[in-house]
This record gives C-alpha cells, sequence and structure tokens, in this order.
C-alpha cells in the first residue's frame, strides 16, 4: 500500500487544537502532512530548543499491535544518534493520538529539491554516501526504515540528508504477522515487501536506496526492462553495476550474506 494513501481519510489538527495538549511546547505552525500522520514545528518550553511534532491519525492510536510496536521503534530511534538521521527526543499520546517529538530540520525535502532534475553525479553520490551512513547506523541499532524515498530525506541549509519518517519502521529480525498492514511507496519499495513480506530485511532499505541514487541521476525510477543510469545521463558507468547490486534481486543476497557475516 502507497505510504499516502490515507492522506484522503486524515485531517490534520489544527494548531490551536494542539496546544492544550502540549502545554510543555509552545506550538508554532503546521508543517507538512502525509499518510502517516502531520508535522507541526514547536519550541520545546524547558529547554529552549526547535523541535517537530509528529501526529499520527487516531486509527493508529486504536491498534494495540500497532501501538506496542510503535513504542518498541520510538524507544529505539530515540537510542540511535547520526547526523544523518533525524533525531527523536520523545514520544506518547495525545487525546488518541500517537505522537514524535523529533528533532526540527530547517530545510526542504530531497523530492521539493531534485524531483523530476538529474543531479549532477558527485553531488548524488555525495547524497546518497551520506543516506547510506546514516541508515547504515540505524541498521546497526536493529531498525529497518521500509519507507526511503525523496520525501522522507530532509536536506538541511548545508544540503546534508537527514532520513526522517521512521513511521514504518520495525526492528530487525522481528517475526512477520500476516495481520499487519503492508506499507510502501509504489516505485521505492522492494518487491519482497510485497511478495513475501515474512522474508523483509536490510536488504529492503537496500533496495530503496538503489533507486533513488538512479533516480538523481537520471530524473526518472528505473524502467523495465532495465537500462543503465548512463545510458540515460552523463554519469560514471561504476555507478552502473551499484545501482543494479542494490536494486537486482541475487545480487541484494549476496549483499544479506555479507550483512550477516558482520562485514
Amino acid at each position: 500500500m502507497d505510504s499516502s494513501a490515507s492522506d484522503a481519510t486524515f485531517h490534520a489538527p489544527e494548531v490551536e487544537e494542539l496546544r492544550q495538549l502540549f502545554p510543555a511546547y509552545e506550538l508554532g505552525n503546521f508543517i507538512a502532512q502525509g499518510g502517516m500522520g502531520a508535522v507541526y514545528s514547536a519550541q520545546q518550553k524547558s529547554l529552549d530548543r526547535p523541535v517537530a511534532i509528529k501526529i499520527l491519525p487516531k486509527q493508529f492510536g486504536a491498534d494495540p499491535q500497532f501501538r506496542a510496536s510503535f513504542k518498541a521503534e520510538a524507544k529505539a530511534m530515540a537510542k540511535v544518534n547520526h547526523p544523518n538521521l533525524i533525531a527523536v527526543y520523545d514520544f506518547g499520546d495525545a487525546d488518541g493520538m500517537l505522537y514524535i517529538i523529533m528533532e526540527l530540520v530547517e530545510g526542504k525535502s530531497l523530492h521539493h529539491s531534485a524531483h523530476g532534475k538529474a543531479i549532477e553525479q558527485t553531488a548524488a553520490a555525495r547524497i546518497i554516501s551520506a543516506i547510506c551512513q546514516g541508515l547504515a547506523h540505524a541498521h546497526q541499532g536493529g531498525i529497518l526504515h521500509r519507507d526511503i524515498k525523496p520525501g522522507n530525506i530532509l536536506l538541511d541549509p548545508e544540503a546534508v540528508p537527514k532520513i526522517g519518517d521512521f513511521g514504518l519502521a520495525r526492528p530487525v529480525g522481528e517475526d512477520y504477522n500476516p495481520d499487519e498492514i503492508i506499507w510502501g511507496t509504489p516505485g521505492y519499495t522492494a518487491p519482497e515487501v510485497l511478495e513475501s513480506p515474512n522474508t523483509v530485511d536490510q536488504r529492503a532499505d537496500i533496495f530503496s536506496i538503489g533507486v533513488l541514487f538512479y533516480e538523481l541521476l537520471t530524473a526518472q525510477l528505473p524502467p523495465s526492462p532495465w537500462q543503465k543510469p548512463s545510458s540515460l545521463s552523463i554519469c560514471d558507468p561504476q555507478f552502473d553495476t551499484i545501482i543494479r547490486r542494490a536494486t537486482h534481486p541475487f545480487a541484494r543476497n549476496a549483499i544479506r550474506e555479507r550483512l550477516g557475516d558482520g562485514r
């Protein structure tokens, strides 16, 4: 399912509605809305620091299984600290709506900055390398993202990418629950997420990174049949191999073996 599929049914609360629910924060402005909730700027009064507050739709808070998973994931994310990951400060429940308090990134998403544009290869490689470092840190902390896409990557004023929206995250190795709703974004989601969700691991995020790299270099998603990025844009043919390995099932199996070996 597209992670934006619930946009039409989720109505973001007005800022005034939230002020009484968050007395420890000075609510600022509405920032954005997506299928997994709405984000607002705020100032944490006690520490005098800017934060972002993400509010999830009430239907998620009403699901005991989701609540338990959300709590575990929020705790895990709060323990990881990396310059390419948006920091999580706190989480909880406000009037039946689950929320996350996180680092406020002053900038735009990669989707907003690069959609429909081919990025110069050195800049594209720098962005992807930084995203990979942040994602590797999350994986080492036992967290899968499961929805890597341009809209979930924020660029700060220095164009440093930060991975956000771990709302679909799942602990590495957690047993698959057949009642779990399958989320993702068409084009970026690895095939096994839909075809064999019980096998989902780090390779699903690697697939999404490969798709993202392809898009930055060519301004389009990988076509079928496959075409080398270097045949569609001016870029180093070595990137063809990297992207093909990241998105090809057999090559990703080899990557998983290396992950399992700790290499």
